[in-house]
């Protein structure tokens, strides 16, 4: 059993000196003004390692700002902004998205309080998973020490367990995607024989409300629809 846990952590630590040796290696490809090698190492890291930086997310989009690609810069400042919560960004967002016209970036309160939330989400989820672990430790001191029904604390465990559950399954979704396509069809049902509502440019950023098969169920302007699912560049936190 040692064994296999000092094998597992041989490879994971294999897997994070790989990783942080091509991130050193793009930071150096970006600083030689070098954009496009760089980029392509970010963003490797990105979508087949899973793992970001706020430093590296700025520089994405600062590349492809540069190329011209304004969706994926906005795509990128973006996560960035789910990362750090910083409102500055915002403002650079709303000036790249008014630069080519582009709708879905206007930013609410109640969005700011989903950004803080998906700042602190590991720091969330360590606290409620110790309060679960505190009311447990009640409800047994009651019943076993005390010789108490300990209805209240088994309750209290019982909802937080319940929100922990609901936080790790659900509460990370972000509900936002951008278009990544020129010219998408916007339906009025989650089928090609449905009418179409409206037609989309690429970097539009719409809200997601689920997924139908190949369709996902969107709200754009003012309109509810269904455009397929390949079509979206879903933001992930």
């Amino acid at each position: 059993m040692r064994k296999v846990v000092y094998i597992i952590l041989l490879i994971l630590t294999a897997q994070a000196a790989k990783a942080q040796t091509t991130l050193t290696l793009a930071d150096s490809l970006f600083e030689k003004k070098k954009y496009t090698e760089s980029f392509e190492l970010y963003k490797g890291i990105l979508e087949l390692e899973k793992k970001s930086s706020p430093s590296m997310l700025l520089k994405m989009a600062y590349i492809k700002e540069g190329l011209g690609g304004y969706s994926d810069a906005l795509y990128y400042l973006n996560l960035y902004y789910l990362q750090t919560a910083d409102k500055k960004v915002l403002s650079k967002m709303e000036e790249l998205s008014k630069k080519r016209n582009m709708k879905g970036y206007e930013f609410s309160d109640f969005e700011f309080i989903q950004t803080i939330f998906y700042k602190y989400y590991f720091i969330i989820c360590g606290l409620v998973f110790a309060l679960s672990l505190l009311f447990l430790a009640f409800t047994y001191h009651m019943k076993i020490n005390l010789k108490r029904s300990p209805v209240l604390p088994a309750s209290f465990m019982s909802i937080s367990l319940a929100i922990l559950f609901y936080i790790l399954n659900f509460g990370h979704d972000y509900d936002k995607a951008i278009i990544n396509q020129s010219s998408t069809y916007m339906m009025s049902g989650p089928g090609a024989g449905a009418e179409v509502i409206s037609i989309i440019d690429k970097g539009n950023r719409l809200q997601t409300k689920g997924e139908y098969d190949v369709w996902t169920k969107v709200e754009f302007d003012n309109k509810t629809g269904y455009i397929k699912t390949d079509k979206l560049k879903k933001i992930a936190f």
